[in-house]
């Protein structure tokens, strides 16, 4: 599943780190797909991507894409931060479980007074200096 494109012209305060466990998770973002990373030893899904599962001590695992919907945990607004961040104001930050059963924090791109277990679908955020990804209802 193809996630929505937000095109946002600026650059990002801080360019994500890529790596051999991150590299093919922020190719794939780049071109709206969201990949979980899954141990073939006990088959756990897990996210972020990481060289050990946590369920097991597998190490090898296979890349399985998300559907992109889930369901909103928690919301939390920050209102004071590093510079950098806080140069458009208070961010919101999400805590999501997506469907496949992994949860995760995201940028909240949403209503900052959204009732939990609202639907949502992750979206990818593409600014000129990379991608990173966020969180928003599913429109009704």
């Amino acid at each position: 599943m193809t996630l929505p494109i937000i095109n946002i012209n600026a650059d990002l305060p801080s360019v994500p780190r890529s790596g051999h466990f991150t590299r093919q998770f922020w190719q794939a973002l780049g071109e709206g797909r969201f990949l979980l990373q899954q141990c073939t030893a006990c088959t756990a899904l897990r996210f972020p991507p990481g060289s050990i599962c946590t369920e097991c001590p597998g190490s090898e695992t296979l890349w399985t894409e998300a559907n992109g919907r889930g369901t909103l945990y928690a919301l939390t607004t920050v209102h004071a931060g590093p510079p950098a961040l806080m140069r458009d104001g208070p961010y919101t930050r999400a805590i999501v479980d997506l469907d496949e059963g992994v949860r995760l924090i995201a940028e909240w791109l949403g209503d900052p007074q959204a009732r939990f277990d609202t639907p949502i679908e992750l979206v990818v955020t593409r600014y000129t200096n990379g991608c990173l990804f966020g969180a928003r209802s599913l429109a009704a």
